[in-house]
């Protein structure tokens, strides 16, 4: 199923002039070209196209600029084998920069330094731990004050 520009732009939810930008400049590209009547081409956008579109404008909302979305394009085509990133690879932004979740490594790379990896902290397990000793130091606590009183 393809869509044209407006339908692309209106279903992803960015405007037509940024769909073209984006275009020009070679974020997105559309998954065909029509040859229309008058002999013009029209650009036919994909469910792909939706998501990468969508994908970029979930980025610029979230604060990310559209100087490191680019950064990240150029990282993500030029070390993976993904032909259209943007719908490919899970991505995680804190704003500031962007990470790929990487399934066959098991790990996080920080798209903007080149693939650095991202040190992941389960802060589930560090409650858990912390929890525990607080118990297991109230308990010694508790055990030395009826040692010193007896």
């Amino acid at each position: 199923m393809f869509f044209n520009a407006e339908q692309a732009a209106c279903l992803s939810g960015c405007s037509l002039r940024q769909l073209r930008y984006w275009k020009d400049t070679g974020i997105i590209q559309p998954a065909e070209m029509e040859l229309a009547q008058g002999g013009q081409l029209r650009e036919l956008y994909d469910f792909k196209n939706l998501v990468e579109l969508r994908t970029v404008v979930g980025m610029l909302q979230g604060g990310v600029s559209l100087q490191k979305i680019r950064r990240t394009l150029a990282y993500l085509r030029e070390h993976t084998d993904y032909s259209r990133p943007l719908a490919e690879c899970k991505l995680v932004t804190d704003g500031s920069t962007i990470f790929e979740i990487c399934e066959s490594q098991a790990s996080i790379l920080d798209t903007l330094r080149r693939g650095q990896v991202a040190l992941c902290i389960a802060l589930d397990g560090i409650v858990e731990e912390i929890t525990a000793r607080l118990l297991e130091m109230k308990r010694d606590r508790e055990v030395f004050l009826e040692q010193l009183m007896a």
